[in-house]
């Protein structure tokens, strides 16, 4: 498995991983997200800030991470890994590669929103260094951002430094 840079190329196969990474959540309130992709232009848009990362196996790709700047932070706007390849440490890869290019390029923090209410969406984050940010720590782009996703009552900022001072930190 290796990660690399996104390609334009790349975003037909990564809406058929977002496709079999969404059955995660079949059976949850979330069940709305089964069967849904993100449209070319996300995938476009992180490209163009250089903030996509593909997982691939044998030339395919298998899982992706997808971001963009929001101010001086990493927002990390989706990561997904086909069913068939989750629990390998493919998910992690993704993370680790974002989280370390997001410190060179000097962004003070990570950032990502997710629902709290899943067992397994917040812990996952957590071990990485994410920390839920209270509502009045919340910067307010990051605020109207969360406010415009589906049940936002349902779901939490998470955050982790990045770079303090010109030093990485987390």
């Amino acid at each position: 498995m290796i990660v690399r840079p996104g390609r334009q190329a790349d975003i037909a196969a990564l809406a058929v991983v977002e496709l079999s990474a969404s059955e995660v959540f079949a059976g949850t309130h979330m069940a709305w997200a089964v069967g849904q992709t993100s449209a070319p232009e996300h995938f476009s848009a992180a490209l163009s800030q250089n903030a996509l990362w593909v997982a691939e196996i044998g030339g395919t790709p298998v899982g992706y991470l997808r971001g963009e700047r929001l101010e001086n932070s990493f927002y990390i706007d989706e990561i997904s890994v086909s069913q068939s390849h989750q629990r390998r440490g493919i998910g992690r890869s993704l993370m680790e590669a974002a989280l370390a290019e997001a410190a060179k390029r000097r962004f003070t923090a990570a950032c990502l929103t997710t629902d709290r209410t899943i067992p397994w969406n917040a812990p996952y984050y957590e071990r990485f260094g994410f920390r839920v940010l209270a509502a009045d720590r919340t910067p307010p782009a990051l605020a109207r951002r969360l406010a415009m996703q589906p049940s936002p009552a349902r779901r939490c900022v998470m955050w982790r430094d990045l770079c303090r001072s010109g030093t990485a930190t987390g």
